[in-house]
């Protein structure tokens, strides 16, 4: 990956990334925000992004806060429909299990903890929205989640960034390392369902 590419677009692309984890529930199958976030301050702290360390933390929290407000209304639109639906490329019904048992027993506070653990972030907004949790509970305690998950983060990588500068030159591999892990991901899935979908077929004949 062009090291040009990173420190001009490094941080819109952050941002996008960050968004379709819960926006887009890229998150149900690739777990790794944690990782992103951490590079993203590594990157600032060892000057290899050109985006001030504040304007960096607060695109990210607005990014992060988008993603569970579009989660929140595909929740809303889904409904109990969300409860029928079956396996498919991204939808897991045991993810929604396990986001469910965490959701009663943390109530709104699973909005904040729920941020530090993958796939639990990704199915909160859709269950607060199918729920019929109101918007200004769900954008109050969304939003102190994503604070906190961003700017821990983000700070320890940078503050890591800052001691080891020589990081700074891996920063590219560990770019190229998510984006292989979510294209490998993506064509796995595709050929777990085109797998399945033969077998489906003979079983409903």
């Amino acid at each position: 990956m062009d090291q040009n590419l990173i420190e001009t677009g490094g941080a819109a692309l952050i941002a996008l990334l960050v968004f379709i984890e819960t926006g887009f529930l890229l998150g149900l199958i690739v777990p790794g925000g944690e990782t992103l976030l951490l590079a993203a301050g590594l990157m600032s702290g060892s000057g290899s992004l050109n985006t001030p360390l504040a304007v960096l933390i607060v695109l990210l929290i607005g990014a992060a806060f988008a993603g569970d407000l579009t989660g929140y209304w595909l929740g809303k639109k889904l409904g109990g429909r969300l409860h029928r639906m079956h396996d498919g490329f991204i939808y897991k019904r045991k993810y929604l299990e396990q986001s469910e048992e965490f959701y009663r027993k943390h109530k709104k506070r699973s909005l904040i903890l729920g941020r530090f653990l993958p796939v639990i972030r990704t199915f909160n907004p859709l269950l607060s929205g199918s729920g019929n949790m109101n918007l200004a509970p769900f954008s109050l305690y969304s939003g102190i989640g994503c604070v906190l998950y961003i700017s821990s983060l983000v700070l320890a990588g940078y503050f890591l960034g800052s001691t080891f500068p020589h990081l700074q030159q891996y920063v590219k591999y560990v770019f190229l390392g998510v984006a292989a892990a979510v294209i490998v991901t993506l064509v796995f899935k595709w050929w777990q369902d085109r797998r399945k979908a033969p077998r489906q077929g003979t079983s409903n004949a």
